[in-house]
């Protein structure tokens, strides 16, 4: 005679949590591979939030033009000054750092000409009184 299984969670509860882990957890690392973050967008869709009102190929010029933003459009991570609006709020003020770049490096300096000797016997007398 066969025995009911004792307790509440039973073999299928626990093969349906693991799938709904294991979705989760790709869905995870989906979003740090490609630098998205599905469950914003998710949420996004669900609650019925209007989508980002700016696309990058029909922006308007911002009116502080010439200051670079961070923001997600479409879903990837853009830098812009022109297609992130500066009144989004999720969009952010980026502080650029001026650089150089490569610099070509500096001639050694020339060695003195007036503390060498000039010939070739002063030369062999110098070496000789070292």
């Amino acid at each position: 005679m066969r025995q009911a299984q004792r307790g509440s969670i039973s073999l299928f509860r626990v093969a349906l949590f693991s799938a709904a882990f294991a979705a989760v957890a790709m869905a995870a690392l989906f979003s740090m591979r490609y630098e998205r973050n599905l469950f914003a967008e998710g949420w996004r869709k669900l609650s019925g939030a209007a989508g980002m009102s700016a696309v990058a190929g029909a922006a308007a010029p911002a009116p502080g033009a010439g200051v670079l933003r961070k923001c997600v459009l479409n879903g990837k991570t853009v830098f812009s000054d022109v297609a992130c609006a500066a009144d989004d709020p999720r969009s952010t003020l980026v502080k650029v750092q001026r650089t150089r770049g490569i610099e070509a490096p500096k001639a050694p300096p020339a060695p003195p000409a007036d503390a060498s000797p000039a010939t070739l016997r002063e030369k062999m007398l110098e070496k000789a009184s070292r």
